[in-house]
């Protein structure tokens, strides 16, 4: 056999990048007000962290495993990508460089939770422009990370 040849991959799959695929962005930019709304939409849902002791104390386990991953995604984005608190108002974009599953689990959950506030404000008659246009820039920035997620140029 010659050094160059090919080996098999062990589940009988090619070895090398599967030329059909949608290549995976490593890195997202996103805006400062992206970034600022993003956070405070998810600051709040760590409030509930103690779900994960309630759940487990009443062998809820399936529960706790979910809510455990959620908040674990959450986390791993503020500390690695958001940081904490304000951040400063000279930058403009923030680079989101936190694992590709973690960035798609996040952004769906939160494309969902925005679309559901909003259906919930206008069922109730509430008109609230903030929560509006915060709501409007999560969204924003989920349709940027997700279709990045997809290979799709933006």
């Amino acid at each position: 056999m010659s050094r160059h040849a090919r080996l098999p991959h062990p589940q009988g799959r090619p070895r090398g990048p599967n030329p059909f695929e949608r290549p995976i962005s490593l890195t997202v930019t996103i805006t400062h007000a992206q970034r600022d709304a993003v956070y405070d939409q998810i600051l709040p849902r760590l409030s509930g962290l103690d779900d994960i002791w309630l759940a487990v104390s009443t062998e809820r386990f399936e529960t706790a495993d979910r809510l455990g991953r959620e908040y674990s995604d959450v986390l791993r984005l503020i500390s690695d990508d958001l940081g904490w608190g304000e951040c400063s108002p000279g930058a403009e974009t923030f680079k989101l460089t936190t694992a590709p599953d973690v960035r798609r689990r996040v952004f769906t959950r939160l494309q969902k939770l925005v679309a559901e506030e909003r259906a919930d404000r206008q069922l109730a008659g509430i008109e609230n422009a903030e929560d509006e246009e915060r709501g409007s820039l999560v969204d924003e920035a989920c349709q940027v990370v997700l279709a990045a997620l997809d290979g799709e140029p933006r």
